[in-house]
């Protein structure tokens, strides 16, 4: 079946984001990333996007898809197409690096300051792993409307950590701030996108209540 994928296009030294199309013949039940990797190497060799495992493991390919937050390799073109149609844009809140590529040192940044447990220790030592349960895909930023709006604002993947990762009931002090949980406006956008059903807005909100009720400590 034909499709088109539009896609926006912006590299250094441009003055404004382009869109450009393309014409591809693919099964509805080919992956948007499979179609990007197509256009990529049959169509374009200058379009740059991220990708990595293929299985919705890492997060390395979260893009915007028709207006909605998705991993491209877990997303099916004849499920998202509108009327033959895809058009595809970078993440939300982050600098774009080229193309469909972000840099999402924003985000990383803020574990440092909550210090989120790691998933497991290797040979008994703990290193820089990826969080427990979360992809670090960046989908739940450049879905809410907060962190698109508010450069400080911790984030809710790193916020949901802090929760998740707790001990004794004790959360870093800069969660109990107005960068933390108190600039969330519970919108649960950063839940619906989240494709590892990680629930940060849900996370938020137990935090929230647990500082009311002085069933958490702050330190």
């Amino acid at each position: 079946m034909k499709y088109r994928v539009v896609v926006r296009r912006c590299k250094e030294g441009w003055g404004k984001p382009e869109y450009k199309s393309y014409e591809v013949d693919v099964d509805p039940d080919t992956s948007v990333l499979d179609v990007v990797e197509k256009i990529s190497l049959e169509m374009d060799r200058a379009l740059v996007f991220e990708h990595a495992c293929h299985h919705g493991v890492c997060g390395a390919c979260g893009m915007v898809i028709n207006g909605v937050e998705r991993l491209a390799c877990v997303t099916k073109i004849g499920g998202v197409a509108r009327n033959g149609i895809v058009v595809l844009e970078p993440l939300r809140g982050f600098r774009v690096i080229s193309d469909l590529a972000v840099d999402k040192s924003r985000m990383f940044k803020q574990y440092a300051l909550v210090k989120p447990g790691t998933h497991e220790k290797v040979n008994g030592v703990v290193g820089i792993e990826k969080l427990l349960d979360c992809l670090e895909c960046g989908i739940c930023y450049s879905a809410c409307p907060i962190a698109n709006t508010f450069e400080e604002y911790l984030g809710p993947s790193v916020i949901a950590m802090s929760y998740r990762s707790t001990i004794d009931g004790k959360i870093p002090a800069i969660i109990d701030t107005r960068k933390g949980v108190w600039a969330c406006h519970a919108s649960f956008e950063c839940s619906a996108r989240c494709p590892a059903d990680f629930k940060p807005g849900e996370t938020i909100m137990k935090i929230r209540k647990g500082l009311l009720f002085g069933k958490l400590e702050v330190v």
